[in-house]
């Protein structure tokens, strides 16, 4: 081989090939692309906000394990002034400063042939912010429905007085409660 040929490996050649193959010279530009296109990506969902999925409206069903559940009814106490028989005397105590108390009227109907296994406990009130709710009395506390039937339970929870959307969470079901139940 004389010095004036180049060889594949040469110097020469390298220098003009930038040091990469054919394939690779062309792979280089759409592997910098999609590189730069997972990047963005992976920015933009560590850099949003967490958003939690909407509840099923006020008044219509949602899907829970065994069943569907509606929300009947979100009263202030303030404004009608129930009780239950019995009354409990949490009930009787006012409410903390900023909050008030509402009673939450819950309908599941079991489908399943499992049905429903229904504790008070597994619900919380959860919305914007660091909003708190506490669960001041239920009726009943717990239940099993069986398939076909449907029963009515009856929630009082102590919420922030501010007229903000909020969702009654339990097990998986997510019911959102409007904004109608702020009294000011």
């Amino acid at each position: 081989m004389s010095a004036s040929t180049s060889s594949p490996l040469s110097p020469t050649a390298a220098a003009t090939h930038g040091g990469y193959s054919p394939l690779r010279r062309r792979l280089r530009v759409p592997l910098i692309v999609v590189g730069s296109l997972i990047i963005i990506a992976a920015a933009i969902v560590v850099a949003s906000p967490e958003r939690t999925s909407e509840g099923t409206m006020l008044g219509a069903s949602g899907t829970m394990s065994g069943g569907i559940a509606r929300i009947n009814g979100v009263i202030p106490l303030e404004t009608d002034g129930w009780l239950p028989d019995g009354a409990s005397t949490v009930l009787a105590e006012s409410a903390g400063a900023g909050s008030h108390r509402v009673r939450i009227i819950l309908e599941l109907t079991a489908l399943d042939p499992e049905g429903i296994t229904y504790s008070a406990d597994d619900f919380a009130i959860t919305g914007l912010g660091s909003v708190e709710s506490r669960l001041v009395w239920a009726y009943p506390e717990k239940a099993v429905v069986s398939q076909g039937e449907i029963m009515t339970a009856t929630q009082v929870f102590e919420i922030p007085n501010q007229s903000i959307e909020l969702l009654l969470q339990g097990a998986d079901a997510r019911l959102a409660l409007g904004t109608e139940h702020h009294t000011g």
